[in-house]
């Protein structure tokens, strides 16, 4: 049977007369001339070959077949109003899905404070997080296999967009063991002859270049060890960087908010001088409207949080500049991770 001439129309006016079994009550319903409306059902009912509705003088009533169809068109008109619903939603980026990789050092507080953000701010916007390095998140979000990128990246590319989210102060994780674990604050003076634990350049090149020359200019001048177990658990999933640090032979750099908490037999100690490395969100120019209300949330938890430092207000980064935009004390860019 060909229904090429049906329409929602004619669904829509079916359902007021079948709802309201009269025709003047569904025409004032639809905001339609009765005339209209009985017009209407007739093309319905004769593009389907039934009669949807018994006639008398005095009332009107389903037939078989117009009960038959009265679910069925019900459902059809809120699948069009649930699908239109969605569309605009989506346009809007009020909807859909995104994809957000994040590295390692983020998963503990940061993450989990912009993620619970979004879902109270737009519980329609589906999240994916995938846990990346810096080298691996920029290129996947270049590549358009994500669409939100979150790191402490140096540089991004000509194509991408950045904003600073936080600042934060690197400090040291030594064994609980450790002559100078009783202290609060260290110094690189401190930590002079000790072997440096840290993740692998290749991951995390600016990274890795910025807290080494960082810690060298301010008097470390101990060896470099880079992990061979490379995991979000970092150091102390390392075996020969974890008995190091235990033993007091090495340290390894961290934030404090990545230990929810510090792992059993190690501690966190601050550095003085602070060196404050930014948490970026990266994304393609030209994004949809959904990454931009991701931003825009993570903005905003941002200055209720207070996470950029004073006198640091949130800009967008030139694409391709240095060290993110942000300077350490001597006018070094930061590096990444």
């Amino acid at each position: 049977m060909k229904t090429s001439n049906l329409e929602l129309r004619h669904l829509r006016a079916f359902v007021a007369v079948a709802e309201e079994l009269n025709f003047s009550r569904a025409a004032l319903k639809l905001h339609m001339v009765q005339q209209s409306l009985s017009a209407q059902v007739q093309q319905l009912e004769h593009e389907l070959g039934v009669q949807l509705f018994r006639r008398t003088t005095r009332r009107i009533e389903l037939s078989e077949a117009g009960v038959a169809l009265l679910e069925h068109a019900r459902s059809i008109l809120q699948s069009v109003i649930t699908a239109v619903e969605e569309t605009r939603r989506t346009a809007a980026g009020e909807s859909g899905r995104l994809v957000v990789s994040y590295t390692p050092t983020l998963v503990n507080e940061t993450l989990p404070r912009l993620v619970g953000a979004v879902h109270e701010r737009w519980p329609r916007l589906l999240l994916q997080m995938v846990e990346m390095w810096q080298t691996e998140s920029i290129e996947s979000v270049r590549a358009g296999r994500v669409d939100v990128g979150m790191a402490r990246p140096a540089h991004v590319a000509d194509d991408l967009e950045s904003v600073r989210l936080r600042d934060e102060p690197i400090g040291v994780v030594l064994g609980q063991g450790h002559p100078l674990s009783g202290r609060s604050v260290l110094t690189m003076d401190d930590l002079a002859s000790s072997t440096l634990a840290i993740w692998p350049r290749q991951f995390s090149p600016d990274f890795f270049d910025h807290v080494v020359d960082s810690f060298r200019g301010h008097g470390f001048r101990g060896p470099i060890q880079e992990f061979e177990y490379l995991t979000s658990a970092l150091f102390h999933r390392d075996p020969v960087a974890r008995a190091q640090i235990a033993a007091g032979l090495a340290f390894s750099v961290a934030f404090e908010t990545q230990f929810e908490p510090v792992p059993d037999g190690f501690v966190w100690r601050a550095v003085e001088p602070s060196t404050l490395i930014p948490v970026q969100l990266y994304w393609r120019r030209g994004a949809g409207a959904a990454v931009h209300r991701f931003v825009d949330v993570a903005l905003e938890v941002s200055a209720s949080e207070g996470w950029l430092s004073a006198g640091r207000p949130a800009a967008s980064i030139r694409p391709g500049s240095a060290a993110a935009g942000v300077p350490d004390e001597a006018g070094r860019g930061l590096g990444s991770h």
